[in-house]
């Protein structure tokens, strides 16, 4: 075997324990415990939502979430990780966010990209009486989906709210920092 599949064999353990070792000895306050959505910081997380799409230039993450709102429901497997935003000016109307290798974009209209190297693009279900529709994020090796639903009035400040909470953090840099801290190569 290559050192490289090596080491990509010993990450996933070493991430194992990074996450269950807080809740295995009982530390109340852990930032993992009360907020399980990868946040920009959380080098463990990250690597779990990298893991999932091993091509995606970039991976969603979470940086301050404005006043009123909450995240949840993260989930990471192969193929794909997501999680939800919740705010309490839309109860019951999360933003559902989903990192994917592709992302079909027909139909869907160009607007100002999200950072270097991604293209973003919206798709509008419904601008009356709601303003829903799907944001994507694409660039190399993956995409970025939100998907939301908001009452008219309040969208335009619930849209810039998402999109200010959720970064797209470069892999390049994500893969320097596992092997700093972790000691480990970040695949594929």
């Amino acid at each position: 075997m290559r050192p490289h599949g090596r080491a990509r064999l010993a990450f996933a353990p070493a991430v194992v324990v990074a996450l269950v070792a807080p809740f295995a000895i009982g530390l109340s306050g852990c930032a993992a415990i009360q907020q399980p959505v990868p946040t920009c910081g959380s080098v463990t997380r990250l690597a779990l939502v990298a893991q999932s799409v091993p091509t995606a230039a970039y991976v969603p993450c979470l940086g301050a979430l404005p006043t009123g709102w909450g995240a949840g429901g993260f989930q990471a497997t192969s193929g794909h990780a997501r999680f939800t935003l919740r705010s309490d000016l839309a109860p019951g109307r999360p933003v559902q966010v989903a990192l994917r290798a592709s992302c079909d974009v027909a139909g869907a209209t160009s607007t100002t990209p999200r950072g270097p190297g991604v293209a973003t693009y919206i798709w509008l279900r419904s601008i009356a009486p709601r303003y829903a529709g799907t944001l994507t994020d694409q660039f190399a090796g993956g995409c970025v989906t939100y998907q939301f639903d908001f009452q008219r009035g309040p969208h335009i400040t619930l849209m810039e709210d998402f999109e200010a909470a959720v970064t797209l953090y470069p892999r390049q840099e994500l893969a320097v920092q596992v092997h700093q801290r972790l000691g480990v190569t970040l695949g594929p």
